[in-house]
């Protein structure tokens, strides 16, 4: 589990605080722009990043390597998200890197050992840019799912009681064989993956309206990253809703009221 801060980083006025929750859907990052890499194994594809399909995936010849997200012109950039990788499996090093101008990349976030699999979200301050790009040392060649650049969705409310971690939070289903007389006989591990809810309250309806619909009709489409508490926990998850969340009215003056149960991609 993965939450990665600009050294240094401060909270830009208009933010949230960092107990509220940060997402990164389709209606914040940034599409339409070509990719490239240093280099890609021959079994693999530099254009799989760009996607949400997590089963196709880029891995560089060696490493150091990058992966570039060049956008149609300059927009505002606050985060970058990874996610089926394997970069804590191959002991690798991870930063985020703009460049600041006439092909010269400033480091957005410091070099950062990933301790595991789990997905990346990597948050700093405001910077608007068009080109923008993963930088990766270390270990050995990793494989890179999905990676996104974007201004990320902030709730107004957080929230915290009853709220089941995502990294704990594994549906894993197992098909068990047992003799005639009881003697175990090994089993077999099917599927796993990661399943937890979410839910926020007295939020306003004007913010429900704008940005949460956003939400609503991206979640359709594709899947998502979310930081819960994300100055708290480190507690990142990539996955889909089977059911698009409907806010309510709780009663309370304007407020309203929302959950949703997310099915995340699992890892070990």
């Amino acid at each position: 589990m993965t939450v990665i801060f600009e050294s240094g980083y401060s909270l830009p006025g208009a933010d949230q605080p960092l107990n509220h929750a940060r997402l990164a859907h389709a209606s914040t990052w940034a599409t339409g722009g070509t990719v490239s890499a240093s280099s890609t194994d021959a079994d693999y594809f530099a254009d799989a990043p760009d996607t949400t399909l997590t089963y196709e995936k880029w891995k560089p010849t060696s490493v150091a390597a990058w992966w570039q997200y060049a956008h149609t012109g300059s927009r505002s950039f606050d985060y970058c998200c990874v996610a089926a990788h394997t970069m804590g499996t191959n002991g690798n090093t991870f930063k985020v890197q703009y460049d600041s101008g006439g092909g010269t990349w400033a480091d957005l976030t410091a070099d950062t050992a990933i301790a595991d699999d789990s997905p990346i979200f990597a948050i700093f301050e405001p910077v608007t840019a068009t080109n923008m790009r993963i930088y990766i040392t270390g270990g050995t060649a990793p494989t890179i799912g999905v990676v996104k650049f974007g201004t990320a969705m902030q709730f107004r409310r957080p929230f915290f009681s009853g709220h089941a971690p995502g990294g704990l939070a594994r549906q894993t289903i197992l098909r068990s064989n047992y003799s005639e007389t009881g003697e175990i006989l090994g089993r077999s591990k099917q599927r796993t993956y990661m399943q937890t809810s979410f839910d926020w309250r007295h939020l306003p309806r004007t913010w429900v309206n704008s940005e949460f619909r956003e939400f609503q009709l991206a979640m359709e489409e594709e899947p998502f990253w979310i930081a819960w508490r994300p100055d708290d926990y480190d507690d990142v998850l990539f996955g889909i809703v089977d059911e698009v969340p409907i806010p309510s009215y709780m009663g309370v003056r304007d407020l309203m009221q929302v959950s949703f149960t997310m099915r995340a991609r699992g890892y070990d």
